[in-house]
């Protein structure tokens, strides 16, 4: 017989008795399921009940939404559940959000484009999610969750259906989709941190719909439905970084499942509510997931559910790094794209989404950071700048103008003042430098000109000087590059020339040495370059980048450069920036795309 739980215990004891703990429910896996339409009452619900994975039991209270709905989708990060859509005598264009450790009810987080219903499927990582339009339409939309407004497009679903899989099934980089009315057996995949359309994943064993979908980080898990006519208790699974048809996984309990939502834990799935012939059902079931076999019972919903959705802190989408890298890297939009990633530079492959853009957009040529903020300005063909804080994931925030619309703009930056020189407005190309203070959003302030109008170039800076090469002028690539004193408005002086002419390259520092790599118009080039940043000079040659490859940014720390990839090349590769040598794979980015913006916290600048 177990002691009583006061006292001081022993830590033999403890180790003995440590079952008979009580379980903190606050330090549980929770999740958060809207009741949808209330079959015990016959009314559609604002209800929204939460439970914790590691507590089988009744689930309980949590707050209500802001409109009582079903027929919604349901996602979420690690801090936030957000509920989207839906119907109540009419559709809804609503998007609610909860937080998890803070019952209450819920916040308007802005709408949708248009007043949709029908169980639209929703996805997630830690920083966006994404949703189907639901009403039989094709459209998919996103949000970044971190930051309430109004849905962007996201691209289209391969089919028209409604009533596809409720619950996150996916991982941080990829959401997954299934089934649909009337009856389909497929299964899409959509890339979360980039925008584009849904691609065929395979098929279910069956066409069916009104699904509860989970996952775990690499299996994901189709429960229940109907099939044409007839409700099912079949459970099916598939491997999440493998496209390919589902297969049998188990069976559910007597209750079907139909209209049921699903949430997950890293390890274990949910389903819940749903039920036979359209009607609700109060029970919560569970499966582990990476172990096939059929559902137990977990628990009970204090109503009869039916068409809700689920959210869950633990769903493996939202299991990014717990902490962000002391030496952080930041890419950021991209043809088409609004997505910005990071990195840590002082590893290899470590990469997680950062955020987005206020805007999708490109045409960037780095950016300008201080260990605390990083500031991106001009694009096609626009006059934003806008800035993130490295410490905190989400949506950018406006910094102010850019003297006139610009796009592939060098930009670089010491830890107080960054410097945008160069660039075009589509009809002319300019010699203008503009700077900022970092610290300060605000429009820019006329520092001087180039030697020559130029456009796609790059520039690298220590704690003192900028240097940029002048990237294409008169038409024609050249060699040249200037200098500027961070500290001096004025205009550039000349510093030497590259080894070759060059446009479209990359750029990285330490608070010494600066390099160039990569570019040159008309094939590609993997050339790199370095100088000396103090001592005006030609550059000499350091060595190779893996591929040829244009369009490209870098980031650097004090000590390595890192150069992101382009659409058609994933290829992100690193050099040691005092050591002369070609470069090493890096590993690869999510988001490939060309003419994006970079900062980071560390750079030679900063130094």
């Amino acid at each position: 017989m177990a002691p009583s739980y006061s006292g001081v215990w022993n830590i033999s004891t403890q180790y003995q008795y440590r079952t008979g703990w009580p379980f903190d429910l606050n330090l549980g896996s929770k999740a958060l399921t809207a009741i949808g339409y209330d079959d015990t009452n016959n009314a559609y619900s604002n209800v929204v009940e939460r439970f914790v994975f590691e507590s089988a039991g009744n689930s309980t209270d949590f707050g209500d939404l802001s409109v009582a709905r079903s027929e919604l989708a349901g996602f979420g990060n690690n801090t936030r559940a957000l509920f989207a859509s839906g119907y109540t005598g009419s559709n809804s264009d609503v998007i609610d959000f909860m937080v998890y450790a803070s019952a209450g009810n819920a916040t308007d987080f802005g709408d949708l484009a248009t007043a949709q219903r029908r169980n639209p499927f929703g996805a997630a990582n830690n920083v966006r999610g994404v949703f189907g339009a639901g009403n039989s339409a094709s459209a998919i939309y996103y949000i970044t969750i971190a930051s309430a407004g109004n849905t962007t497009d996201f691209g289209s679903s391969t089919e028209q259906k409604t009533h596809r899989s409720q619950g996150m099934v996916g991982n941080t980089t990829r959401g997954i989709y299934a089934g649909g009315s009337s009856f389909t057996d497929v299964i899409d995949y959509f890339t979360i941190p980039t925008t584009g359309n849904s691609i065929d994943f395979g098929n279910l064993t069956a066409s069916k719909y009104h699904i509860a979908g989970m996952s775990s980080s690499t299996r994901g898990v189709f429960a229940g439905g109907r099939i044409d006519g007839a409700d099912t208790n079949v459970i099916e699974y598939i491997t999440i970084a493998s496209a390919g048809n589902a297969s049998d996984f188990g069976d559910l309990l007597s209750s079907t499942g139909r209209g049921s939502s699903g949430a997950s834990s890293s390890t274990k799935g949910a389903i819940i509510g749903g039920g036979t012939g359209g009607s609700g059902s109060n029970v919560i079931q569970t499966i582990t997931i990476a172990s096939t076999g059929n559902a137990t019972d977990f628990g009970d919903l204090s109503l009869e559910a039916a068409d809700g959705a689920s959210a869950s802190d633990a769903q493996a989408g939202v299991q990014s790094p717990a902490s962000l890298p002391a030496a952080l890297g930041l890419f950021a939009g991209g043809v088409g794209q609004s997505a910005i990633e990071f990195i840590d530079i002082a590893t290899t492959g470590s990469v997680g989404m950062f955020g987005d853009l206020t805007t999708k957009r490109y045409g960037m040529q780095g950016g300008a950071s201080s260990a605390t903020r990083a500031v991106f300005g001009g694009g096609i063909t626009v006059d934003i700048m806008e800035y993130v804080t490295f410490s905190t994931k989400g949506k950018a925030t406006d910094f102010g103008n850019l003297s006139g619309n610009r796009y592939v703009v060098a930009g670089s930056s010491n830890s107080t003042r960054g410097l945008f020189s160069g660039g075009t407005d589509g009809s002319s190309v300019q010699d203008i430098v503009e700077y900022i203070t970092i610290a300060s959003a605000g429009n820019v302030t006329d520092f001087g000109n180039l030697s020559a109008a130029s456009q796609y170039g790059s520039a690298l800076a220590s704690t003192t000087r900028m240097v940029t090469n002048i990237g294409e002028a008169g038409g024609s690539a050249v060699d040249t590059m200037d200098y500027f004193t961070i500290a001096s408005a004025g205009n550039a002086t000349d510093f030497g020339n590259l080894t070759a002419t060059t446009v479209q390259n990359a750029s990285a520092s330490s608070s010494t040495r600066g390099v160039f790599a990569g570019g040159t118009r008309g094939g590609g080039g993997n050339i790199i370059d370095y100088i000396t940043i103090a001592s005006a000079g030609n550059a000499t040659d350091f060595g190779d980048l893996t591929s040829a490859r244009i369009r490209i940014t870098g980031v650097s720390s004090s000590t390595r450069g890192v150069f992101g990839s382009r659409s058609g090349n994933a290829v992100v590769d690193y050099v040691t920036i005092a050591s002369a040598g070609n470069a090493t794979d890096w590993g690869d980015l999510s988001v490939n795309f060309d003419y994006k913006a970079s900062a980071s916290n560390s750079h030679g600048g900063i130094a």
